[in-house]
């Protein structure tokens, strides 16, 4: 999972579990954040995510949910910043509802992160539900586990694999995630399996990763359009995983 996604993915799972318990909210920055900041529809801005949630709170702040979009027209540009289009959607009390959207800039050797609120203008009546995917995650992570044998990459199949096994009920009691670990205990173990599973399998982004030499080995076999119709199909099935265990708990 790239960088983008885990820190959003982070700061929603922290401020649901905030809403949740009532207590104040538990974030732990990755080692590759330098500054985060968000910047409100008031002028106001926050200078950290605890700020950020104590001025939410004070907006009245009744829930959040992460949205992102499941699908992308090129996964190319997945190893890239500001590519995920992810936001946190904040529903207040009023009716108020505002949505807050990244931008990724390095300087010195770290990220400065800026999320800007915006007011999301004529939302759905309802609140975004999710839906447990689980049986759809797995049949596409044995068929593309498959295709990675076919086209000789064996470490790929065996990372699809490995993700197939944890939504197929493997022992999860010794896996750790420093990132998200904090809020392990209070997931749904539906949810952790699917979280867990995305996780080791969004292998989109750079060099190294699926979108690397694989496409080239699938074309030289004629099995180009198979690589990107079962790559699609897998971010689709990562991202739908990721939006029911972060927001249905």
């Amino acid at each position: 999972m790239n960088g983008e996604v885990a820190q959003i993915c982070n700061i929603a799972l922290a401020s649901r579990s905030a809403l949740k318990t009532k207590n104040k909210i538990s974030y732990i920055p990755s080692k590759y954040e330098n500054k985060i900041e968000f910047l409100f529809t008031e002028n106001y801005k926050a200078e950290n995510v605890n700020e950020w949630y104590d001025y939410c709170i004070e907006k009245g702040l009744e829930d959040i949910k992460l949205l992102m979009p499941i699908s992308v027209k090129d996964p190319n540009l997945l190893g890239f910043a500001n590519t995920s289009q992810a936001s946190l959607v904040c529903f207040f009390k009023n009716s108020l509802i505002t949505y807050f959207t990244p931008n990724w800039q390095y300087k010195n050797n770290a990220w400065n992160i800026i999320y800007t609120e915006y007011k999301w203008e004529n939302p759905p009546k309802e609140k975004p539900k999710f839906s447990d995917n689980t049986e759809d995650f797995k049949n596409i992570l044995s068929r593309i586990a498959s295709f990675a044998d076919k086209i000789d990459f064996h470490n790929f199949a065996n990372i699809f694999i490995e993700a197939f096994n944890i939504l197929n009920g493997k022992s999860i009691e010794n896996i750790k995630n420093n990132f998200f670990e904090q809020y392990f205990f209070e997931l749904p173990e539906i949810n952790k399996r699917l979280f867990y599973a995305s996780n080791i399998s969004d292998v989109f982004g750079g060099m190294g990763s699926w979108n690397d030499c694989p496409p080239f080995s699938a074309s030289e076999r004629g099995l180009e359009n198979e690589y990107k119709n079962l790559s699609s199909e897998l971010l689709t099935q990562i991202r739908l995983a990721l939006l029911y265990s972060v927001n249905e708990w």
